[in-house]
């Protein structure tokens, strides 16, 4: 079963866009971030394989000599699923198409940014499923490319954060809803709405899991408050203490609905809530003294 980012990926990678410029700027985040330079090739690696076949229908749109070799690598023993690899002769019409990048002039638009942080995403990116902590996360080789990351994603009004985590660098994003924004706007709407959903369920669990936590604890404290009348009255009752005819009445009531809350004894009583535990106080006073000799 794939992971939520698999699945987040695949449908990214089949995001539609018929802007020359905006897939350019795609493709080169896929190499710059998903590729390296071994033996004068360029090799783009990645677990989807959505992804690897994104790689090679940009490739194609890009180099009209070059032909992307393919392999599939089995990783290792506790990870089972395939690495794909996208090998390409850094040579010719590829060397010069990433030699003569000018940046500025890729990402001078708004949808070019988005363009290209969508294949940041897809080479180096997760996300957390929703029904977990909120958070998403791109991972970058060097501190420059991540600061440049950083940039974009703040041009476009995303708080992200920059963190070190051994030899990579990582550019996240928390906040259910700057995540939701985001996948939204590289194009995963179907995620979006299931992100929505999931999410939406998780606050109503969690609000539920409050009002019962305070009933909880409502309960806890009104079931030791009558204890602990319960006891005072008892200590009264043992030392054969004189009370009045008022305090007399609240400890019959209690005594006959030992369960019972405040509020319950005060209607049964017919008065206010705070006249009836005036009276359990001024029995804890009496109690507090009787027990005392």
């Amino acid at each position: 079963m794939p992971s939520y980012a698999q699945e987040v990926k695949n449908e990214l990678a089949h995001v539609f866009d018929d802007d020359l410029d905006c897939l350019r700027a795609e493709f080169v985040a896929l190499i710059k971030i998903g590729a390296k330079k071994i033996d004068g090739r360029l090799e783009f690696t990645s677990s989807n394989a959505a992804v690897a076949r994104r790689v090679i229908t940009l490739a194609k749109k890009f180099f009209t000599n070059a032909k992307p070799e393919v392999a599939a690598v089995r990783r290792k023993k506790l990870l089972k699923n395939l690495l794909y690899v996208v090998r390409f002769i850094f040579a010719g019409e590829v060397q010069n198409f990433f030699e003569s990048l000018d940046m500025n002039d890729l990402l001078k638009r708004s949808r070019f940014k988005v363009a290209y942080l969508r294949g940041a995403f897809l080479a180096g990116g997760s996300v957390n499923r929703p029904e977990a902590q909120y958070f998403l996360q791109i991972v970058v080789k060097n501190e420059e490319e991540a600061i440049f990351l950083q940039r974009q994603l703040e041009k476009l009004e995303f708080n992200a954060g920059l963190s070190r985590r051994k030899k990579n660098f990582i550019v996240w994003l928390r906040e259910g809803d700057t995540v939701c924004d985001f996948l939204g706007m590289l194009g995963a709407s179907e995620t979006v709405q299931r992100f929505e959903v999931a999410r939406n369920l998780k606050e109503v669990r969690m609000q539920v899991n409050r009002i019962v936590n305070v009933e909880t604890a409502a309960l806890n404290k009104s079931v030791n408050a009558a204890q602990r009348q319960l006891a005072d009255i008892k200590i009264l009752l043992d030392k054969k203490a004189p009370v009045n005819e008022k305090l007399r009445e609240a400890m019959n009531v209690r005594l006959e609905n030992p369960s019972c809350t405040v509020r319950e004894l005060a209607e049964k009583l017919s008065m206010s809530s705070a006249g009836l535990l005036y009276r359990f106080q001024m029995i804890h006073r009496r109690a507090k003294k009787f027990s005392k000799k």
